[in-house]
């Protein structure tokens, strides 16, 4: 990670680009998947801001060890998108 600002913005354009996906899943999918995706996108979006605030206001305990916290909070937000993006193509058509 180069630096706090290029992860922020590879934040912003992996969720943007996830959400693309999403609003195509959610114009092609059958009636009864649009929930779904609607909450899949909920989940999205709630990801993007909790991960920009653990950017911007890192916890205290870790204020000694930077690099660490931020590589953590860097895999755990690549875990979650993975994960996101698993949800939206387990849905059947």
């Amino acid at each position: 990670m180069a630096n706090i600002r290029d992860f922020k913005m590879d934040v912003k354009q992996m969720v943007k680009l996830f959400m693309q996906e999403c609003y195509a899943q959610l114009a092609y999918s059958p009636p009864l998947n649009q929930e779904n995706v609607l909450d899949i996108i909920s989940d999205a979006m709630e990801l993007e801001t909790d991960t920009i605030k653990k950017i911007n206001t890192p916890e205290p305990e870790s204020k000694n060890n930077l690099k660490h916290y931020y590589k953590a909070v860097s895999n755990d937000f690549y875990d979650k998108i993975v994960e996101l993006t698993e949800r939206l193509n387990s849905l059947s058509y």
